[in-house]
């Protein structure tokens, strides 16, 4: 499977933005739910909702994907 890379190292574009931020406006903040319907990774759409809603929206499991020693 190989390491992900948070979005610091690979930069959110605007257009991932404003399609991440057009389905948590109808649907709510799921990140399995943006990763499907953008078909994209699980930590990458983790990253568009971190940077959409903040870091406390997001459920656990999403505030540790990349063991944040926080």
């Amino acid at each position: 499977m190989g390491i992900r890379e948070p979005a610091e190292i690979v930069p959110l574009t605007a257009a991932e933005l404003d399609d991440a931020r057009r389905i948590i406006a109808f649907d709510g903040v799921c990140v399995a739910h943006i990763q499907r319907q953008m078909r994209i990774g699980w930590n990458r759409a983790a990253d568009l909702a971190e940077a959409l809603v903040g870091r406390e929206a997001l459920p656990e499991v999403a505030k540790s994907r990349y063991a944040r020693s926080e």
